[in-house]
């Protein structure tokens, strides 16, 4: 029996992670369970205890700070064992997938491949390969199916996966020890799989239905889509396949050549008519999902790609958009009423990238005919990483599914620390202070901040599995205020001016100010405002009237909630603008420092971490001759000049960011070394630059602006 130190996480009644250094005997590992969605983009995993309890979830995005990023696991994975205080040989078991090819076959030569430097070292990392620990791998529909099938508020249904594409029919078909796909599962009787009838590179899975009792699943429909070319190609082979999701993905490419900018397509949909204003729906997609037929003639001559900027282009994106979205949703439709009336079922789970369509999800609840329909806050790929702990959950335990021991949370990452805090405002300092409250609650301070006009960073709590910010990693603002849709857009997430944002409503409330309002924890539904509530709300509103709606419960989110209670104290509107805490090209924050940057990169007015009130260091409004300003450390620079010695550019590289800068400002950087005062700087740029004290004065504090610069104010 050994002794050791390490970190205990324990569950509290209110289901928070809390941390404490404790000494304790060690006498057996923990059988934990991790899922992976590995060596793709969304890369993320879950993290099980032995008798299925959800411990974590995470994207490796939130600790690498690349968008969707991929590759190897292995920080993610040593992330998330330190976030529940585990080791790697507390793991029992592990399962992976990954849709672009097999992680068994991949690993036979991983290390030879990164001996030749294919990969970074870390692929062959132990958090990484996990060596050892009994492995299992998943086809890529069938971990998504997994992925809500033990979550569901009900025990029986149909699943819906319907993405850009999945596994490979020839992989699925290659035997492998502990690999497993939908082929091993039996067949219903109605079991439908679409005629695949042209020649093709290969085949992938394009759409697929479950039928489900429990933990016992049947296949109901089975749609492979041809693969022209390699998927490792261009665009992950979306432009020219046929699932529902690569097709809206060819849609994206189009417009913002970028295959994952969906969300921008389905937020543009509505301004077709305003934009366009000869617009009339002119059909992609037509026929059912068992016989599509596309008009790739109509995508392939669809003009000006990639041309957003030239603002002559937009009418015409706007209603290819709208014509995508229209299709999706009547072919979506039209399955999902044809597997209802086929096999009576009165429930759904709908998972995939296309179940992130807010838009037809709000129409598959309005008009599918199911009683109730369940779309997990994960239903992209990063929701991978639990359909493969889950299924490996059930294969330890005789068949049994997870229990739930509580309502599926969406906040299931790491709660950080008042030192963690600490630790960030130590290097953030010189342009950041924390405002004195007083005796006053932090939650009245920052309703009557945001009532008053301005707009708030909230970081509360655990972080946020899964696209959407719920309340705990949120930028929030007054929805009664439209000119906060351009303000936002503009100067904080720095982004293009339509893109609409989502209201957080108390859900007693929600149907005094929305139709048809079903619930909706996840911002998954996009339903109408009503007519007599749309003015009031205007920044929460789209061009078409319609809302994507966080339905918000005291048992969801209590601190939250309460918030937008004293909101509504102050202004009768029971809601905030809610949207996602970060900025352009970056994910959503994970930790207080990450939080802490962005608040400094954007023009928001207040941050708040963990109950604590932050705001900037304004410039110094009166500089003195005796102030010292001081250069962010272990800055380096790159100068370029043409042939005549002319300069062309300046680049300042510091803290992992580039600065484009000017050449009189590089000089302010050199000069800022915490030695020479104000007075000796303007004195040098006088003598030396022919330079005036008020333009120097203009470009140090465009420096102090980007936090590249700092004002030390001697001491009387």
């Amino acid at each position: 029996m050994g002794v050791r130190q390490r970190q205990l996480w324990v569950f509290y009644n209110n289901d928070t992670l809390k941390c404490c250094n404790q000494l304790f005997f060690v006498e057996m590992a923990r059988d934990l369970i991790l899922g992976l969605n590995q060596y793709t983009h969304s890369a993320a995993v879950c993290v099980l205890d032995a008798n299925g309890k959800m411990l974590f979830c995470g994207e490796k995005e939130r600790v690498s700070r690349k968008k969707n990023d991929g590759g190897d696991t292995a920080d993610l994975v040593e992330h998330a064992l330190n976030a529940v205080g585990a080791e790697l040989s507390d793991v029992r078991m592990v399962c992976a997938n990954n849709h672009l090819f097999r992680i068994d076959r991949f690993h036979d030569s991983i290390d030879w491949s990164t001996a030749l430097f294919q990969y970074r070292s870390s692929y062959v990392s132990d958090f990484n390969l996990l060596p050892g620990i009994e492995r299992l791998e998943l086809s890529h529909h069938l971990a998504h199916a997994w992925s809500a099938l033990p979550y569901a508020p009900f025990d029986n249904g149909i699943i819906v996966v319907a993405d850009g594409m999945g596994s490979t029919l020839h992989e699925m078909q290659m035997p492998g020890e502990n690999y497993f796909t939908d082929f091993g599962l039996e067949k219903h009787p109605q079991f439908h799989e679409v005629e695949r009838k042209d020649e093709a590179f290969g085949w992938r899975e394009g759409e697929s239905s479950f039928l489900f009792e429990g933990g016992n699943i049947q296949q109901l429909f089975k749609r492979f889509i041809p693969e022209p070319s390699p998927s490792l190609l261009y665009n992950y082979g979306f432009e020219n396949m046929s699932s529902l999701g690569a097709l809206y993905s060819r849609v994206s490419s189009h417009i913002f050549a970028d295959w994952n900018a969906c969300g921008k397509v389905m937020g543009m949909a509505p301004l077709a008519s305003e934009w366009n204003k000869d617009y009339e729906h002119q059909p992609i997609l037509s026929g059912s999902l068992d016989d599509l037929v596309i008009d790739w003639q109509r995508l392939r001559d669809a003009a000006n790609p990639n041309q957003w900027a030239d603002e002559d282009n937009r009418g015409a994106y706007a209603s290819l958009a709208a014509d995508m979205q229209s299709d999706l949703e009547t072919v979506m439709l039209e399955k999902l009423q044809d597997l209802r009336a086929k096999t009576g079922a009165k429930n759904l789970i709908f998972v995939g990238g296309v179940a992130l369509n807010s838009t037809l999800n709000g129409r598959i609840h309005r008009e599918a005919g199911f009683e109730q329909v369940f779309i997990p806050h994960y239903p992209g790929d990063q929701g991978l990483a639990v359909g493969c702990a889950a299924f490996a959950y059930a294969q330890l335990n005789n068949q049994q599914l997870p229990a739930q021991q509580q309502a599926l949370s969406p906040y299931s990452g790491v709660e950080y620390t008042d030192n963690d805090t600490a630790a960030a405002l130590d290097d953030w300092q010189d342009w950041i202070e924390e405002a004195d409250l007083e005796d006053t609650d932090v939650a009245d301070v920052v309703a009557q901040a945001i009532n008053d006009g301005q707009i708030v960073a909230w970081f509360d709590g655990r972080s946020e599995f899964g696209p959407r910010a719920l309340g705990n990693r949120s930028i929030l603002a007054d929805p009664r205020r439209g000119e906060m849709v351009e303000h936002i857009n503009s100067a904080i997430k720095k982004r293009e001016a339509y893109r609409p944002f989502a209201p957080s409503v108390l859900e007693e409330k929600v149907s005094e100010w929305f139709d048809d309002a079903s619930p909706s924890p996840y911002m998954s539904l996009t339903v109408q405002a009503r007519a007599d509530k749309a003015e009031q709300i205007p920044a929460v509103v789209h061009a078409d009237g319609s809302s994507r709606i966080q339905t918000l419960s005291e048992n969801d989110n209590a601190k939250y909630h309460d918030l937008v209670q004293r909101f509504e104290k102050l202004s009768g509107v029971p809601m905030l603008l809610n949207t996602s805490f970060n900025i352009k090209q970056e994910p959503i924050v994970e930790t207080p420092a990450d939080a802490m940057k962005s608040f400094l990169d954007s023009d928001l007015d207040l941050l708040v971490i963990n109950g604590r009130l932050f705001q900037q260091r304004k410039f110094p409004d009166m500089l003195t001759s005796s102030m010292i300003p001081l250069a962010a450390p272990n800055f380096t620079a790159e100068s370029v000049s043409n042939s005549e010695g002319d300069n062309m550019s300046v680049r300042v590289m510091v803290r992992g960011e580039t600065f484009d800068i000017e050449q009189i400002e590089l000089g302010l950087l050199e000069v800022c070394n915490g030695e020479n005062t104000l007075h000796d700087i303007t004195d040098y740029f006088k003598e030396n630059w022919d330079v005036e004290q008020d333009t120097i004065m203009s470009h140090l504090q465009g420096l102090y602006s980007r936090c590249l610069v700092s004002i030390i104010i001697p001491q009387e």
